[in-house]
């Protein structure tokens, strides 16, 4: 290991994006939404309809099971001021806190994440992530000034007629779908896939038992890296198909995303209202915004994505 936590002599798979924007880069793909990339998603808002892409979070809130559930605590309550156990100063204030596991939710994966062979994304060795310190090297906070730009919707589940617990989205169904939309992914865009897990898990209580879920396959990985797609984010828990290859390790995809390419990677993205209003009015490209939380060395955030139409 180098001096900047480098592994020397590692080898990344193939495609990847090591060294690419300087050997000591931490933001990975997020280096491709430039300024053009914001004046491109902005030129597409039409009708001001703004959509949340963002799972509720606390009391009544679902629990999809990724992460332990996360906790809304109450520290003061303005009625208990009503009753007469009056604030110290005379002020009739409320305050809460969250105790929420980062990945809990609909979120973004970040790039200290997920290792493969004591690596991560640009070479940096995995031992720098420690439970003492957090992630020493590509930090969730390095990804703070946001995630703006041209979002496209990949409805895979409405136009395939997808089984949300088995199917499997390869590149070239992306493509497929690309072209019955009527759209063309860019460099630098945002790319959301809709599987039609997280509307059919939330709907259909008796299939929650149920492990697998559809997704991309291992083939994309090609596919993102020959387009220069910013961000992948969809409906499901893994992006990924669940269980993928056998002969490959355990979400093999997430590998690939996130060491090699150093991709940005959402989560548990609600977009079935989203679905509904790109198939009315059959425009499948939108001003898209984000931005996680900046949690210092924090490996994960959670989201509330917004598409403007």
């Amino acid at each position: 290991m180098d001096a900047n936590g480098k592994v020397v002599g590692a080898v990344p798979g193939k495609p990847n994006n090591w060294g690419r924007w300087g050997e000591d880069d931490q933001r990975g793909t997020a280096n491709l939404l430039t300024a053009e990339c914001a004046q491109a998603g902005a030129a597409l808002v039409r009708r001001g309809a703004v959509f949340s892409l963002g799972l509720p979070i606390g009391h009544g809130a679902p629990n999809i099971g990724t992460r332990s559930e996360p906790l809304h605590l109450v520290r003061r309550a303005t009625a208990d001021q009503v009753v007469g156990d009056t604030d110290h100063l005379g002020i009739e204030s409320s305050d809460d806190l969250v105790v929420l596991a980062l990945q809990a939710s609909t979120q973004l994966d970040g790039h200290g994440h997920f290792a493969h062979e004591h690596t991560f994304y640009n070479g940096y060795w995995s031992g720098l992530m420690t439970a003492g310190q957090g992630a020493r090297r590509l930090g969730i906070h390095h990804q703070a000034g946001g995630i703006v730009g041209r979002g496209v919707l990949l409805d895979v589940a409405r136009h395939a007629d997808l089984d949300p617990f088995n199917g499997a989205i390869t590149a070239a169904m992306l493509d497929e779908v690309a072209a019955a939309h009527g759209v063309e992914i860019r460099p630098g865009d945002i790319v959301l896939v809709r599987t039609g897990w997280l509307g059919t898990w939330l709907s259909e209580p008796d299939t929650r038992r149920r492990r697998r879920q559809a997704g991309l396959t291992l083939d994309t990985i090609d596919w993102l890296a020959a387009h220069d797609v910013a961000m992948i984010a969809a409906d499901n828990k893994t992006v990924e198909a669940v269980p993928g290859p056998e002969d490959q390790p355990i979400l093999s995809w997430h590998i690939g995303a996130l060491r090699d390419l150093g991709l940005l990677v959402g989560e548990l993205f609600d977009l079935d209202a989203l679905s509904d209003d790109c198939a009315a009015d059959g425009v499948y490209e939108f001003l898209f915004s984000t931005a996680p939380l900046p949690i210092v060395n924090a490996v994960g955030s959670p989201l509330n994505p917004l598409v403007v139409k």
